[in-house]
């Protein structure tokens, strides 16, 4: 069998590549395998990614167990929890490109045969997919799991028994409207997150790791493994063995991921109540496997299943919760009539192939089909006059008495401005704040108002205000909000020429987002807006002037 390394290895003219490997220790006998790339985030500043060190081991067991030659590469992973609500907030989604660039780059500039992925957060997952669909290897992803969650039962606001790291910032608000007092606000602090992982609940994180195993791309049952249970090593030693397979029987990554796969993946997402970063991530994931997805395709496959699974922040159970019902297995299993069966994955078998096993231990947990725990999707997409282009909501996380909103827009030009707003108690209940300048070139990088949210939550205000704006959410929003608003400010969208006052209604239910009486028309013809001045340089001054809108995934072209 032939692969593409040996370009480079064989005859007299390569024998300074051979000599450069055997300089770092590998033998003769090593250099006749394939060369199977392991690309590993690991660093000891984002939590989910901590374990990687010990997995990455495993993988190479893995691969050299099957005849492959296993070599490793890093790439960054920046966490989402110690970025948010600064400066540094605009760097993470920037970050996507970059892990997909390095993943490009390292693959081509030395003709690896094959991929193990291995990252567990928010922009470090859909990164390593997009810069494997661009090499098109064979290729399996393997994330470090989630986090245990906290314990805590009297006066839990998710009503189970566990808590997790978002609701630190949501106890903020409790702690600034003297709900709780600052002994009750150092014990949150200090007992929810005892473990590392990925945070306990279904943000963006856990919720890529679940629509990876969905698309057939990581191996099943493994998505939802906690990151210190010793299930983790194996699973990662399985997913190098796994690799190995598919090269030995020429399936690529771009036969794994293709658009009925990706559907699957919209699916369950729907049917899990995901975050809604995944419109972006999926979006570009499509674009880098030349897929035709628009985001209001992404809506409407999203309708047709409703929220199956109450994880917080949409409900009281936890990643631990669903990993012990069945993880994403069972849920594939339940919604199975919905789903294209004949899927390859990972494994080089089918979807139905692989679900022949599933189970569902936990009914209460995870739903069946005629027993939701919503009628109404996890993620919608919205439009009106003042998202002509799309915007992305959360109806599995909004309360019932929510999900049509209508009152004044009450304007902040950013989300610190929004942050020193709210924390003066400057948002009063019927209120339809407005964050605008934070879309992916306003921001630029469009970080989260993943703040904002919690501490209006926390100040009971979560069902009693709605949010709008041209930045994001985290996975672990909940109230009414709507995130994604295009075009943006900065693309002279029509959220840029809102005044305060103006009424907005918010209907979830019917689908659209609407500034009532205004004539968007004449207001462009006629009010003179004034850019909000974010100098930026670097990295992010090439990304403002290179990216896309969000409701093209705010990729960074790639292609003509």
């Amino acid at each position: 069998m032939f692969w593409r390394s040996r370009d480079i290895l064989e005859g007299p003219e390569w024998a300074n590549v051979r000599a450069l490997y055997k300089s770092s220790g590998y033998s003769e006998e090593e250099l006749k395998k394939p060369i199977i790339g392991i690309v590993n985030s690991f660093n000891s500043i984002c939590p989910g990614h901590a374990i990687l060190k010990q997995m990455t081991q495993r993988v190479k067991e893995g691969i050299a167990a099957e005849g492959g030659m296993p070599v490793e590469f890093g790439t960054i992973g920046a966490c989402d929890g110690i970025a948010m609500g600064h400066n540094g907030m605009k760097y993470v989604l920037p970050t996507r490109e970059m892990i997909a660039n390095d993943i490009e780059a390292m693959v081509e500039a030395h003709r690896l045969d094959g991929l193990v992925l291995l990252g567990s957060c928010d922009k470090i997952i859909p990164g390593m997919l997009i810069g494997a669909m661009r090499v098109n290897l064979p290729t399996v992803f393997v994330n470090g799991g989630p986090a245990l969650p906290g314990h805590m039962v009297e006066g839990n606001p998710y009503g189970g028994e566990y808590i997790d790291h978002s609701f630190i910032q949501q106890s903020e608000g409790a702690l600034k409207a003297g709900i709780i007092n600052q002994e009750q606000f150092e014990w949150i602090e200090n007992h929810a997150v005892p473990t590392i992982g990925s945070c306990a609940m279904l943000g963006t994180a856990n919720t890529m790791s679940c629509l990876a195993e969905a698309m057939g791309i990581a191996l099943p049952d493994s998505a939802a493994i906690p990151a210190v249970y010793s299930r983790r090593l194996s699973i990662a030693y399985e997913s190098g063995k796994a690799v190995m397979e598919l090269l030995k029987k020429g399936f690529h990554i771009k036969d794994i991921v293709t658009k009925k796969a990706i559907k699957n993946a919209i699916k369950v997402n729907s049917a899990i109540g995901g975050s809604t970063n995944v419109v972006l991530h999926l979006l570009a994931l499509a674009y880098a496997a030349e897929i035709d997805l628009d985001i209001f395709e992404f809506g409407e496959v999203s309708k047709t299943i409703p929220h199956l699974v109450a994880m917080i922040p949409a409900g009281k159970y936890t990643l631990l919760d669903f990993y012990e019902a069945g993880g994403v297995s069972a849920i594939m299993n339940e919604i199975k009539e919905k789903l294209d069966l004949d899927c390859l994955t990972c494994t080089t078998k089918t979807v139905e192939e692989n679900l022949v096993k599933a189970k569902n231990y936990n009914p209460d947990v995870i739903h069946s089909l005629d027993q939701p725990v919503h009628n109404r999707e996890g993620i919608a997409i919205l439009k009106g006059n003042l998202a002509p282009d799309g915007a992305v909501t959360k109806p599995s996380a909004i309360p019932d008495n929510a999900l049509q909103f209508i009152g004044p827009a009450k304007i902040f030009e950013s989300e610190q401005e929004a942050l020193v707003g709210i924390r003066n108690h400057e948002v009063k209940a019927g209120d339809v704040v407005v964050i605008r300048n934070e879309g992916p070139k306003g921001g630029p990088g469009m970080p989260e108002m993943y703040k904002a949210m919690k501490l209006l939550v926390g100040m009971n205000l979560g069902d009693k205000v709605c949010v709008i704006t041209d930045g994001r959410f985290s996975g672990s929003n909940n109230g009414c909000f709507v995130g994604h608003i295009c075009p943006e400010a900065a693309d002279n969208g029509p959220i840029a020429y809102l005044k305060n006052g103006d009424i907005i209604l918010v209907d979830v239910v019917n689908g659209t987002i609407e500034a009532l009486n205004v004539d968007f028309h004449e207001r462009m013809n006629t009010d003179v807006i004034s850019p909000i001045n974010k100098e930026v340089s670097g990295y992010l001054y090439l990304y403002r002037n290179s990216v896309e809108t969000a409701s093209k995934g705010a990729i960074i072209p790639t292609r003509k």
